[in-house]
């Protein structure tokens, strides 16, 4: 092989190997102390096992048409798994299984905009990243003065199933109109958002209760059609998560730790920034603190 042609080839080569490591040096590894952390099965395998509803945007959804998963939860995952040197597989999940996936082992994590609470600490343990809140989808032609919760007195609402936080707010504001001598509030839990919002579409609600950030993304996606009940009011506010199974610690504190590193390094504001999702950056990433134990 002529000289010049044995230079050609190095470069190559050399090309060939610095475009990895370039590609690593974007996302640091975590020291092995931390590496350590994850179960060995999953070290095995390469890969975290992501159970997500995939139909929670701006958090974690998928574009029409189009097979990966995006959002701002898809973007710290993706990120997390880099410093801890997996990847990723997701598996589509309805959001009332996200939690029996993960007790059955089909999947490692459950995402897609689960929160944090007491009674759902009984069964996994929670990484927290995010301060959200549920609010409420009308149509835009609603001629009703819909400020709050208590203005359905009478009326539907539509959320998702297992959305157990939101549920009890319902459930205590239908409690106050039955106590003012009013009609109490009818619930539907349906199992995705595209479903809660059909029934907003068709008019069998009067409103969808969901995540605040998601809501006022759908907004935006159909310009003019849907409002928010009292501008961005919150019938409640939650911690928004990545659920663990009990019996993989080590897993959990591993998620913990790679999403502090990017919470000191920038890496994480920028990417909720980027969803304009910023507001809701925690100051430090914890584990088990769900809305009800903090001050």
């Amino acid at each position: 092989m002529p000289e010049t042609m044995h230079s050609v080839h190095r470069l190559i080569l050399a090309l060939a190997v610095a475009a990895p490591m370039a590609a690593l040096a974007q996302s640091p590894r975590l020291p092995s102390d931390v590496t350590n952390l994850v179960p060995q099965d999953v070290r095995d395998r390469g890969a975290l096992r992501v159970g997500s509803q995939q139909t929670f945007p701006p958090v974690e959804f998928r574009e029409p048409g189009k097979t990966e998963v995006t959002g701002a939860s898809a973007d710290l995952l993706a990120e997390i798994a880099a410093r801890l040197g997996l990847k990723l597989e997701y598996t589509q999940s309805e959001y009332a299984a996200l939690i029996s996936g993960v007790e059955a082992d089909r999947f490692d994590v459950a995402s897609g905009g689960i929160s944090d609470t007491e009674e759902r600490e009984q069964k996994l343990d929670f990484v927290n990243y995010m301060v959200s809140g549920g609010s409420i989808l009308v149509l835009s032609n609603n001629p009703d003065t819909l400020n709050n919760i208590d203005d359905f007195c009478g009326k539907a609402i539509a959320t998702m199933l297992g959305s157990r936080v939101l549920m009890g707010a319902v459930e205590a504001a239908s409690e106050r109109c039955t106590k003012a001598g009013k009609q109490p509030i009818r619930a539907e839990q349906l199992p995705s958002a595209p479903d809660a919002r059909m029934q907003v579409d068709l008019k069998r609600v009067d409103g969808y209760i969901g995540d605040y950030p998601a809501l006022a993304y759908m907004s935006t996606q159909f310009p003019g059609k849907y409002k928010i009940v009292g501008g961005n009011y919150m019938l409640t506010t939650y911690i928004t998560s990545w659920g663990f199974g009990k019996n993989k610690p080590g897993l959990r504190d591993a998620v913990q730790k790679a999403t502090e590193s990017m919470l000191k390094d920038g890496t994480y504001k920028k990417i909720l920034d980027k969803w304009n999702l910023g507001g809701g950056a925690l100051p430090a990433i914890t584990v088990n603190l769900p809305a009800s134990k903090r001050k």
